[in-house]
């Protein structure tokens, strides 16, 4: 979303950006609608379609039942309807946004422009020094134990943790005060992005990928839970 708000800026198109998080949702920019000119054909970028969209509107989008590895990233569809290439550091993007580190691995990124992009990606997230410190601290001494490791974080954000702990562990599954997310196998993420409406997920499907919903209760947690080493005892 920050790459596609520089793009728009340097093209300089109108667009109206109130820097959402996970689970934005389309009803968000209902005054917008209101005031959107007659004519005018409305893009929607990354937005949980909470209401009906006008008629003719475009929808961007590269979550849910819209991820997986043979589509195309919001980026890529961004750069298709303009009719504009791709740089290298977008493409590189589009590679994250599909399928995190693995991804960019196979598209032939180095450990700099890897370091580069998740960096990127977490400033744009508004990962704070706090939590980047607090990722290396338990990276330090991470040991995994098993097929299914739980971190209970105090900080809302994630990524710091799942880029510090690549490589360490098979699936993740971290609480923080506001969320519950999981980063792991494919299956995993598909049937909990089924079984929870209004949860958001995707990756490089369905292959491995992420899934979040918002904090509820801890009986819940613990179903998620359940769930997810159900899967896994039966693989």
């Amino acid at each position: 979303m920050c790459e596609i708000r520089s793009m728009l800026e340097t093209l300089n198109l109108s667009f109206s950006d109130k820097h959402l998080t996970w689970g934005a949702k389309l009803s968000s920019y209902s005054e917008e609608l209101n005031r959107l000119p007659a004519g005018v054909i409305p893009v929607f970028i990354e937005l949980n379609l909470d209401q009906t969209p006008p008629a003719g509107s475009v929808i961007i989008d590269h979550h849910n039942q819209s991820a997986g590895m043979e589509k195309s990233t919001s980026i890529e569809q961004f750069a298709e309807l303009l009719g504009i290439s791709l740089t290298r550091w977008q493409k590189l993007i589009a590679a994250n946004d599909r399928g995190w580190i693995p991804e960019l691995l196979r598209a032939g990124a180095s450990p700099e422009e890897i370091a580069s992009i998740r960096a990127y990606d977490r400033k744009c997230q508004g990962v704070t020094e706090e939590e980047e410190s607090a990722a290396k601290a338990i990276s330090e001494s991470f040991v995994s134990s098993g097929k299914l490791d739980v971190l209970i974080i105090h900080l809302i954000h994630t990524s710091p943790y799942v880029d510090q702990l690549y490589g360490k562990c098979e699936n993740l599954l971290i609480i923080t005060p506001q969320t519950v997310n999981f980063f792991g196998w494919g299956e995993i993420v598909e049937k909990l992005g089924r079984e929870f409406p209004g949860s958001w997920y995707g990756g490089n499907l369905p292959e491995t990928g992420f899934w979040g919903v918002e904090m509820t209760n801890l009986e819940e947690v613990e179903y998620i839970k359940a769930e997810i080493n159900g899967i896994i005892d039966g693989s």
